[in-house]
Protein backbone atom coordinates (compact mmCIF):
# COMPACT_ATOMS: atom_id res chain seq x y z
CA UNK A 1 0.00 0.00 0.00
CA UNK A 2 1.59 2.93 -0.89
CA UNK A 3 1.88 6.13 0.87
CA UNK A 4 -0.73 8.22 -1.39
CA UNK A 5 -3.52 5.61 -0.57
CA UNK A 6 -3.18 5.20 2.51
CA UNK A 7 -4.10 8.58 2.75
CA UNK A 8 -7.13 8.45 0.52
CA UNK A 9 -8.35 5.28 2.49
CA UNK A 10 -7.96 7.63 5.71
CA UNK A 11 -9.95 10.67 4.25
CA UNK A 12 -12.44 8.38 2.93
CA UNK A 13 -12.69 7.12 6.24
CA UNK A 14 -13.23 9.96 7.96
CA UNK A 15 -15.20 11.16 5.44
CA UNK A 16 -18.17 8.26 6.11
CA UNK A 17 -17.65 8.81 9.65
CA UNK A 18 -19.15 12.02 9.55
CA UNK A 19 -21.74 11.40 6.96
CA UNK A 20 -22.99 8.53 9.50
CA UNK A 21 -22.67 11.37 12.77
CA UNK A 22 -24.09 13.75 10.60
CA UNK A 23 -27.02 11.02 9.78
CA UNK A 24 -27.55 9.60 13.62
CA UNK A 25 -27.80 13.68 14.66
CA UNK A 26 -30.62 13.96 12.26
CA UNK A 27 -32.74 11.28 13.32
CA UNK A 28 -31.93 11.53 17.15
CA UNK A 29 -32.76 15.19 16.94
CA UNK A 30 -36.42 16.03 17.91
CA UNK A 31 -37.37 18.18 15.03
CA UNK A 32 -37.00 22.20 14.81
CA UNK A 33 -34.19 21.26 16.89
CA UNK A 34 -31.46 23.40 16.49
CA UNK A 35 -27.54 22.65 17.95
CA UNK A 36 -27.05 26.39 18.58
CA UNK A 37 -30.14 27.76 19.54
CA UNK A 38 -30.88 28.69 23.08
CA UNK A 39 -30.80 27.08 25.33
CA UNK A 40 -27.24 25.76 24.37
CA UNK A 41 -25.99 24.20 28.07
CA UNK A 42 -27.31 20.47 28.37
CA UNK A 43 -28.29 21.54 31.87
CA UNK A 44 -30.47 24.06 30.80
CA UNK A 45 -32.44 22.09 27.75
CA UNK A 46 -32.99 19.27 30.88
CA UNK A 47 -34.69 22.11 32.92
CA UNK A 48 -36.57 23.86 29.72
CA UNK A 49 -37.63 20.67 28.15
CA UNK A 50 -37.88 18.26 30.88
CA UNK A 51 -38.80 20.95 33.70
CA UNK A 52 -41.09 18.05 36.31
CA UNK A 53 -37.71 15.14 35.95
CA UNK A 54 -35.33 17.90 36.57
CA UNK A 55 -36.99 19.77 39.44
CA UNK A 56 -37.56 15.82 40.84
CA UNK A 57 -34.19 15.60 41.19
CA UNK A 58 -33.13 18.53 42.42
CA UNK A 59 -35.27 18.05 45.27
CA UNK A 60 -34.06 14.80 45.53
CA UNK A 61 -30.26 16.30 45.63
CA UNK A 62 -31.17 19.30 48.15
CA UNK A 63 -32.89 16.23 50.54
CA UNK A 64 -29.41 14.43 50.45
CA UNK A 65 -27.48 17.32 51.46
CA UNK A 66 -29.32 19.01 53.79
CA UNK A 67 -29.70 17.76 57.58
CA UNK A 68 -33.38 16.03 58.25
CA UNK A 69 -33.81 18.53 60.91
CA UNK A 70 -33.49 21.10 58.24
CA UNK A 71 -35.23 19.47 56.06
CA UNK A 72 -38.24 19.40 58.23
CA UNK A 73 -37.95 22.76 59.22
CA UNK A 74 -38.35 24.14 55.49
CA UNK A 75 -41.03 21.50 55.16
CA UNK A 76 -42.86 23.04 57.67
CA UNK A 77 -42.29 26.30 56.45
CA UNK A 78 -43.50 25.13 52.92
CA UNK A 79 -46.28 23.99 54.42
CA UNK A 80 -47.41 27.01 56.82
CA UNK A 81 -47.07 28.91 53.16
CA UNK A 82 -49.44 27.18 51.17
CA UNK A 83 -51.65 27.10 54.23
CA UNK A 84 -51.48 31.15 54.09
CA UNK A 85 -51.88 31.39 50.83
CA UNK A 86 -54.91 28.92 50.05
CA UNK A 87 -56.81 31.24 53.24
CA UNK A 88 -55.84 34.54 51.43
CA UNK A 89 -56.77 32.95 48.12
CA UNK A 90 -60.60 32.45 49.63
CA UNK A 91 -60.65 36.16 50.64
CA UNK A 92 -60.00 37.65 47.08
CA UNK A 93 -62.72 39.37 45.83
CA UNK A 94 -63.57 36.78 42.03
CA UNK A 95 -62.36 38.72 38.90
Amino acid sequence: MSPSTADETHQELRLKLQQQRQRIQHLLAPPGFAEDAFPRSMTMRLLTRHPTPALRLASQLVLLLLSPRLVRTLSGALLLSRLLYALTANRRPPS
